[in-house]
């Protein structure tokens, strides 16, 4: 839509605006000419423009006096248009909370302001510095949507101001010519009035814009503030990633330590500053902290309850499907809460988040054990205990020579953990039941993991500490974010299960015939996006996401251009997933008609299908469109391409364009419907699918026959499935002579009405058709439902019948033909 709307300025700019103008300045003179009196201004023209009507929103006119006659009607006018003016002045409710929690606002953001400086003088790692940058984006974007609504505010006091000054001005001529014209006192009175009321009008207006203005400039202010420290986090970012593999610390055997007391000092000073921290973010968060803890509490209810029903579960529920939620309601209730608090909170402290993180390791571990085979389980404990000490370990950062201590210890005994974990083959039984290409990931994982592990041990041991502490953090945070994201999805997987047997999605018809093939497509989304979620989550420990990111949006947004052609590789991206999500989207809409809507309506046969066709047909088409909008395609000048499809049709598309129409008409129509028994041609089966452009037709043979649309609308269609879902069976039968008519035709009609798939109504029917050659002749009619059946049925009854008539004595003749030879006399003479 961009290049569109250049493209557009390109146009305009190139033609000639006198070109453009000439037409209508033609017309106008014509116009003019012709009436007269459309030259001439009526007399209570200018009265109107100098009254200012309220409901008209454009540029007010230079300001006249207003006649005598109609200043009653102008002052009416002028107070609705006060009224007006009185509403926009007050302000909304959104400005009122603007203006109530800036005062909050601005004290956040001095103290993340002395927080952020702080850790810039710790030399933060640069997922640190990621964390701390999205705290800052989100609240630059919040006080850049404050100032936004404030300038329109702005702008519509601004206007109001303007008409109010261009009233001002008209009524004040008014009331000057209204005393020179000698207008009753009371007229005079009434315009005085109506200045006073302006008055009064211009002065709220003139409060309120200065209010605005003012309140505007201080989140400009913030907006600045904000601005500053994402430009001083940039820098830092982009310096700690230019030094990452330089060494910013002596090596081991070079360090000394500080006094006791010092490094206490230290620790003391940052201890007290998380603590004030924490509690300036408790204060902060004090509505988000109590609907967290809702949330945490409504999820322990709501999981007694599913352990409670779950145990008394239908049969054939599988116990696995959801068991962490049978055994551990309270640690899948803290769970789910903190992967809720990503999305509750705007950002925090460090400490805050490790003592959430340290809180949920427990019930994580207690949720995951009974999900992995035993072997596995000290891998699980291992990690957890790694993750709890490095958090700890965090907590001390300030005693320079017992934390890298402590960090080449944890470093050491990590990598001997996992060499251990590998050697011993425990990470098979990891891998056990996963799919090839996970398990192969699984496996690079760990190797690069211990990899990992060594570098950081030798980067620390060396004197490179920042680049040891990313990759340390980087890996244990990674490795908690697995676990956290695995234990959320089991519970998710748990979640969807129950759901599906529960009131009231249970009672859904594609819940009831398909409810193995949801929970397998629930279960997959849910795994694509706990892979999705970890990669994205361990890119930004290791500072690699906002690059990446930032790559990535350059790669798509690069255009190519080409003549007159200009497009992006992001904007082949877009359109192939709207077209992608509107095929989608159009499935899931047309398996839910088919499932729960139609069988549910009572319809005839054929429109269900009719209806779900067009919808899919209309979800394509209006996906296809936006994703034109999205590519940037002028649809304007997509009548050059219906013109030249237009010709190519008339040259060698008639054909699929009559098979498309010939489709629309058969759907709409439904002359044939799916599952229709049709005769075309020499072609006899069951109609199975109307598509597009082709219809498949299941040949009773078995095979499967593709037959044009535009066959079942110009030829000969023959249709065995009527409206009436009947078909008629006649069998002939021929009973020689001297056997009572009377008696054959009532075991004929005894013979079909016995029959279980032989319709009661209309009743069979037996004739008599005449006398043959060898026998007389007869006829059985009967009507049957089963149309599946027909020639079963039909073999069925005449096995019947030659039963019935050899067991009442009446012989069926074979055919006789009489043979006559004659012989000639030999001619005299001869032989």
């Amino acid at each position: 839509m961009r290049r569109s709307s250049r493209a557009r300025r390109r146009d305009v700019r190139g033609s000639n605006p006198r070109l453009r103008t000439l037409p209508w300045a033609v017309l106008g003179l014509l116009l003019v000419l012709a009436s007269p009196t459309l030259a001439q201004s009526p007399s209570g023209g200018s009265s109107r423009a100098g009254g200012e009507d309220p409901k008209r929103r454009g540029a007010p006119e230079a300001p006249t006096s207003i006649p005598v006659a109609e200043i009653a009607r102008r002052a009416e006018e002028v107070s609705e248009f006060l009224r007006a003016v009185d509403a926009a002045v007050a302000p909304s409710a959104r400005i009122a909370s603007i203006e109530s929690d800036l005062p909050s606002l601005v004290e956040r953001i001095t103290t993340r302001t002395t927080q952020t400086r702080a850790s810039l003088a710790a030399q933060p790692t640069l997922g640190t510095l990621d964390t701390l940058t999205d705290a800052w984006q989100s609240t630059r974007l919040m006080l850049s949507a404050w100032v936004e609504e404030l300038t329109a505010r702005a702008i519509k006091l601004d206007e109001q101001r303007a008409r109010l000054a261009a009233l001002k001005e008209t009524w004040t001529r008014t009331r000057a010519e209204a005393r020179s014209a000698g207008a009753p006192a009371p007229v005079v009175e009434r315009i005085d009035a109506v200045l006073g009321e302006l008055d009064t009008a211009r002065a709220r207006v003139e409060k309120a814009r200065s209010v605005t203005l003012l309140l505007q400039d201080r989140v400009a202010r913030e907006v600045m503030r904000c601005e500053k420290a994402l430009v001083e986090l940039a820098a830092a970012r982009r310096q700690a990633a230019g030094e990452l593999f330089e060494r910013d610390s002596p090596p081991l055997w070079r360090v000394r330590p500080s006094p006791v007391g010092e490094a206490l000092a230290e620790l003391g000073e940052g201890l007290r500053s998380q603590r004030v921290a924490l509690w300036q973010l408790f204060e902060d968060e004090y509505g988000h902290i109590i609907l967290h803890a809702a949330l945490v509490l409504g999820l322990m209810v709501t999981f007694f309850v599913v352990r409670r029903r779950g145990r008394r579960r239908s049969p054939g529920a599988p116990a696995t499907s959801f068991s962490p939620l049978l055994e551990h309601p309270v640690a899948g209730a803290l769970v789910l809460g903190f992967l809720a608090s990503f999305w509750i909170y705007s950002g925090g402290p460090r400490t805050a988040r490790a003592f959430v993180e340290i809180g949920t390791l427990v019930p994580l571990v207690l949720i995951l054990r009974g999900l992995v085979p035993p072997p596995v389980r000290p891998g699980l404990y291992a990690l957890a205990a790694f993750f709890l000490v490095d958090r700890l370990r965090e907590l001390i950062v300030t005693l320079t020579l017992v934390e890298r201590y402590v960090f080449l210890l944890e470093m050491l005994t990590a990598a001997v953990v996992l060499s251990w974990f590998i050697r011993t083959g425990r990470a098979r039984n990891l891998v056990d039941g996963m799919g090839p290409a996970t398990g192969r990931a699984v496996r690079v994982a760990l190797a690069l993991g211990l990899a990992g592990f060594i570098l950081a041990f030798g980067s620390a041991f060396f004197g490179n500490i920042s680049l040891a502490r990313l990759v340390a953090s980087g890996i244990f945070a990674s490795g908690y974010l697995a676990l956290l994201l695995e234990g959320g999805r089991q519970l998710a997987n748990g979640i969807v299960s129950f759901a599906l047997r529960v009131r009231p999605l249970r009672l859904l018809n594609m819940v009831t015939h398909h409810r193995p093939l949801l929970e397998r497509r629930a279960h997959a989304i849910l795994h694509v996006l706990a892979v999705v979620a970890w990669v994205v989550g361990t890119l930004d420990y290791f500072g690699l996401y906002a690059p990446i990111w930032d790559a990535a949006r350059r790669i798509l947004g690069a255009e190519l251009t080409r003549g007159a052609l200009r497009f992006s590789l992001g904007d082949v991206v877009a359109f192939a997933v709207t077209v992608w999500v509107s095929f989608l989207v159009s499935a899931l809409v047309r398996f839910v008609l088919d499932e729960d809507v139609f069988p549910r309506i009572n319809l005839r046969p054929g429109l269900p299908y009719a209806l779900s066709t067009f919808v899919r047909y209309a979800i394509v088409c209006v996906g296809f469109v936006l994703a034109l909008l999205v590519l940037g395609v002028n649809l304007d000048r997509v009548t050059v391409l219906g013109g030249a499809l237009g010709v190519g049709v008339g040259f060698g598309l008639q054909n699929i364009v009559n098979n498309f129409v010939s489709g629309l008409i058969v759907l709409f129509e439904r002359p044939v419907r799916v599952g229709d028994a049709v005769q075309i041609g020499d072609v006899q089966g069951e109609v199975r699918r109307i598509g597009i452009r082709s219809s498949t037709v299941a040949a009773w043979e078995g095979a499967e026959v593709i037959v044009p649309n535009s066959m079942l609308v110009a030829e000969k269609v023959t249709n065995w499935t009527p409206a009436a879902h009947r078909r008629r069976i006649d069998i002939q039968v021929n009973v020689a002579y001297g056997t009572a008519p009377e008696g054959v035709l009532k075991l004929l009609a005894d013979v079909g009405g016995a029959h279980a798939d032989v319709a009661a109504q209309p009743p069979p029917q037996a004739l008599f058709l005449g006398f043959g050659d060898s026998a007389l002749r007869y006829e059985l009619r009967v009507w049957t439902s089963r149309l599946d059946r027909y020639a079963a049925v039909k073999s069925e009854l005449g096995v019947a019948l030659y039963a019935a008539l050899r067991g009442a004595g009446m012989s069926i003749p074979l055919p006789q033909q009489e043979v006559r030879i004659y012989h000639e006399p030999p001619e005299i003479g001869t032989g």
